[in-house]
C-alpha cells in the first residue's frame, strides 16, 4: 500500500493548543462549483457553543465521539435541520487555521471520529452532514470521510471533493486516485451533493478480512454514490471520521459543513 500525506495521530485526546502559522503551498488546479455559494452564519446567537473559534488547533470530546478543529467547530447550523448538529468552517487563506501537526504541507482539519476499533470487530454507523455549496476543490485531496488504518497511519478509503466531484478514493486497492483496483472509483458531480442535507451510512470491520460498505443518500432515501470492498481493510484495526480535511492553495473558497445526528455501535 503507497503511503499517503495525509498522516495523522488520535491515540491520545488530551487538549492541544497550538498557535497555527505557516505559508501555503504552491497552488493546484481549482475548480468553483457551479452552484450559488451560501454565506456561512454568523456565530453570534446566544445559544451557540463554541469548541473551537479557529485561531488555534484543538481537539477534545463529546461522549465517545473525538474532534480535532483546525478551523471554526461550534453549534450555530442554519441550514440543514440537523437536530444535534456542529457547523465547521474553514477561512479561505491558504496560510490560517492550519493543523499545526503538518505546518510543511500545510492543510486545515475539523474532523469527528468514532472511537478506535480492533481488528475484526464490527461496526455500524450514521451520519448527517450539509456541504455547503459553492465551496472550491482542486486536483488534490479534500476529506470528507476516511476509513483509517491504524497500523498504516494513513487512510484506507476515503470520500473527497476533488476537480469539481464527489468521489471515493481507495489507498488499499488503487492510489487515490480515480481506479479503485479494476474499477473506476464510483463519483458524481459536486454539485448532486452540496447545498443539500445528506445521510451516510457505513459498515464493515478493519482487518485483513475486514470489509465495508458505505452509502450517501438524500434525506428521502435517493441514493448519491456508494462503494464496498469484501476484503482487506488494512492490517489490524482502524475507525471511522468525517467532517472536512483539505490540502490548502492559493485561491480557494471558505468552506463550510453541517454535520451531526449520528447513530453508531
Amino acid at each position: 500500500m503507497k503511503a499517503h500525506p495525509n498522516t495523522m495521530r488520535t491515540r491520545s485526546f488530551s487538549l492541544l493548543v497550538i498557535l497555527a502559522s505557516s505559508t501555503a503551498l504552491a497552488s493546484p488546479t481549482c475548480v468553483l462549483s457551479k452552484s450559488k455559494s451560501k454565506t456561512a452564519p454568523a456565530d453570534s446567537p446566544a445559544n451557540v457553543t463554541t469548541l473551537n473559534n479557529g485561531t488555534a488547533f484543538v481537539q477534545g470530546t463529546v461522549g465517545d465521539m473525538i474532534w480535532q478543529a483546525s478551523g471554526i467547530l461550534d453549534t450555530n447550523c442554519t441550514l440543514s435541520g440537523i437536530t444535534s448538529c456542529y457547523h465547521m468552517s474553514f477561512t479561505s487563506n491558504a496560510s490560517a487555521q492550519l493543523d499545526t501537526k503538518f505546518l510543511s504541507s500545510p492543510r486545515q482539519r475539523d474532523e469527528w471520529h468514532f472511537p478506535q476499533l480492533d481488528e475484526g470487530t464490527a461496526y455500524s454507523y450514521t451520519w448527517k452532514a450539509y456541504l455547503y455549496a459553492g465551496v472550491s476543490t482542486s486536483t488534490t485531496w479534500f476529506h470528507m470521510m476516511q476509513a483509517f488504518g491504524v497500523s498504516e497511519d494513513n487512510p484506507l478509503v476515503t470520500l473527497d471533493a476533488v476537480d469539481g466531484d464527489l468521489r471515493i478514493k481507495d489507498y488499499v486497492r488503487g492510489t487515490g486516485g480515480p481506479q479503485c483496483g479494476a474499477i473506476k472509483c464510483p463519483s458524481v458531480n459536486l454539485t448532486e451533493y452540496e447545498g443539500r442535507t445528506t445521510v451516510h451510512s457505513i459498515s464493515g470491520s478493519f482487518g485483513p478480512e475486514g470489509t465495508m460498505v458505505y452509502n450517501v443518500t438524500d434525506e428521502d432515501g435517493t441514493s448519491i454514490l456508494s462503494y464496498s470492498v469484501a476484503s482487506d481493510m488494512g492490517a489490524a484495526g482502524g475507525y471511522i471520521k468525517f467532517g472536512l480535511y483539505r490540502l490548502t492553495f492559493d485561491g480557494m473558497t471558505e468552506a463550510s459543513v453541517e454535520v451531526g445526528d449520528w447513530t453508531g455501535n
